[in-house]
């Protein structure tokens, strides 16, 4: 059976809470995680390859996270992510950041970066509906 709780006799002191904030964000080279992995390798990696691209053929109007649309290729399932982004170069012409990911294990077999990115340039006109002249 639930017993409500008793009220308090009286209000307490508020407390002091202190801590420590390590913001980490350097990856499998950090210190921090080499140290936590017992200076192994890591397991597995994230590769990501993408572009920014600018012109009136994108539609801009929408993002992607984490989209899939092709079955596994090879031993890699792809990952897409898209979404609008500011023209660092001063054009006014609409600009989409795109990026295709995938996550895999470390093995030294596993296709470089560059056949990824040859597959993301492969598939980037299905994702995206954009061709080029």
């Amino acid at each position: 059976a639930f017993e409500p709780a008793a009220a308090p006799a009286a209000a307490a002191p508020p407390a002091t809470v202190t801590g420590r904030v390590l913001l980490d964000a350097m990856g499998n080279f950090s210190p921090v995680m080499r140290q936590a992995r017992g200076y192994s390798r890591p397991d597995g990696v994230c590769v990501v390859v993408g572009t920014c691209a600018r012109g009136p053929w994108v539609d801009n109007s929408f993002g992607d996270l984490i989209y899939s649309f092709t079955p596994i290729r090879g031993d890699r399932q792809y990952f897409w992510e898209a979404f609008p982004s500011k023209d660092l170069h001063g054009s006014q012409l609409p600009s989409r950041t795109t990026y295709m990911f995938a996550y895999l294990d470390a093995h030294p077999d596993r296709p470089s970066l560059a056949e990824v990115f040859d597959d993301y340039l492969d598939l980037l006109p299905q994702y995206s509906g954009a061709r080029g002249k």
